[in-house]
C-alpha cells in the first residue's frame, strides 16, 4: 500500500509531466500609486478605479490575441504567443488609460514590463525564468513606461522595433550577466528626450571614468573586495550577511550594495538608517532608500559617524 507521501509525490509528478513547454511573451502591468488612490478616495472609490483600469488591461490582452493569467492587487499578468502582439497590446493599455477621461482627470498611470522567452504552462498559469524576467522588468519600469529584453526586441517586426531603445544593461536577479534592456516607445516620438548612442567611442570614454569595476571593503582589520555580480553584498547583525557587524543599532538586514549600471548602489533597508562620510567632507543620511557610492568614504550602519566606532565601514571605489 503506497503511503500518503508518495501518492502526494506521484501526484505532483503527474502535475509536473503534464505541465506544457511553450514559447510565449510574458507582460506584467501595474498601476502606479494605487497607495495613494486608497488614502485619498477611500476603499470602495478606489477599487472601483483599479478595477476599471484592470478592465482596460484585460480588454486589450484580449484585443492582441492575449491571455490574462491573473490579477494581483492592481497588477495584471498576461501572456502572449508572441511578442509582436504583447508590446502592441502593452501600447494599448497605455493608451486606454490616458485616453479614458476619468482615468486622465485623475491623473492615473500604470507602467508595464514584458519579456518573450520558455515557459511552463500549467493549468492556464505559467511559470518559469521567463516569468521572473517580465517581473524585473516592470520593477525597473517607471510611470507610462514599457520596459523590455533584448530576447523579446529581436523577435519583433522591423516596424515594432524601430519604436525601441537600449537603456543599457541591468542585473537581473537569478542572471550571471547584465541582460541590456530597452524601452518602448509608444507615446509620440517628439515628446521624448533624444538619447545618444552608448557604443559610441567617445561616449565610451566619456562613461568610463564614471564606472566601477570594484569595490574595496575595510572592516576590523578585514579587506573585502566586491566585483559587479548579480548578486547582492549584504549587510547587518545577521550572521548569514557578507559583511556582519553586530551592534545594537544594527538591523539584522540592514543594507546592502547593489552593481547597476557600472556603479556601486548601496541601499538601506533598516530602522535606524545608514551614515555617510565621505573623503571629500560631504556627508550623507539614507534610511529605506539608495545612495551611488563614488571616490572613497566612510559608512556607518545604524549610526553617525564617530571616531571612537570600531564598526565604521571604509570604502574606496575603483574606476574600470
Amino acid at each position: 500500500m503506497k503511503s500518503k507521501l508518495s501518492s502526494r509525490m506521484a501526484e505532483q509528478g503527474e502535475t509536473v509531466a503534464a505541465a506544457q513547454k511553450i514559447s510565449a511573451s510574458v507582460l506584467f502591468a501595474d498601476i502606479c500609486g494605487s497607495t495613494r488612490l486608497f488614502e485619498q478616495y477611500g476603499d470602495l472609490r478606489a477599487r472601483q478605479i483599479e478595477t476599471r483600469v484592470l478592465d482596460a488591461f484585460a480588454a486589450r490582452t484580449a484585443a492582441h490575441g492575449g491571455t490574462v493569467v491573473k490579477t494581483i492587487g492592481d497588477e495584471i499578468m498576461s501572456r502572449f504567443p508572441d511578442a509582436r502582439q504583447a508590446v502592441r497590446a502593452a501600447c494599448e493599455m497605455h493608451r486606454a488609460v490616458k485616453e479614458d477621461p476619468m482615468l486622465a482627470e485623475l491623473g492615473i498611470a500604470c507602467k508595464i514590463g514584458l519579456h518573450y522567452g520558455s515557459v511552463l504552462l500549467e493549468n492556464n498559469d505559467v511559470f518559469g525564468d521567463a516569468v521572473n524576467v517580465a517581473a524585473r522588468m516592470v520593477s525597473l519600469s517607471k510611470a507610462d513606461q514599457i520596459i523590455t529584453t533584448r530576447a523579446t526586441v529581436e523577435h519583433l517586426p522591423s516596424d515594432l522595433g524601430q519604436i525601441t531603445r537600449s537603456l543599457g544593461l541591468s542585473w537581473v536577479r537569478g542572471k550571471q550577466d547584465e541582460m541590456e534592456i530597452f524601452e518602448v516607445i509608444w507615446q509620440d516620438s517628439n515628446s521624448l528626450t533624444q538619447m545618444s548612442d552608448p557604443g559610441s567611442k567617445e561616449n565610451q570614454e566619456a562613461l568610463r571614468s564614471l564606472f566601477y569595476s570594484r569595490l574595496i571593503l575595510e572592516h576590523r582589520g578585514r579587506r573585502v573586495e566586491v566585483v559587479p555580480s548579480a548578486q547582492a553584498f549584504t549587510m547587518g547583525r545577521d550572521e548569514r550577511s557578507s559583511l556582519v557587524v553586530d551592534r545594537e543599532m544594527v538591523s539584522r538586514s540592514h543594507a546592502d550594495i547593489q552593481f547597476r549600471q557600472g556603479k556601486f548602489v548601496l541601499a538601506d533597508h533598516s530602522t535606524n538608517g545608514t551614515y555617510l562620510l565621505l573623503d571629500n567632507g560631504a556627508r550623507f543620511f539614507v534610511r529605506r532608500e539608495e545612495f551611488a557610492l563614488y571616490d572613497c568614504g566612510v559608512i556607518s550602519l545604524g549610526q553617525v559617524v564617530l571616531d571612537n566606532n570600531p564598526d565604521l565601514i571604509r570604502y574606496q571605489c575603483i574606476q574600470a
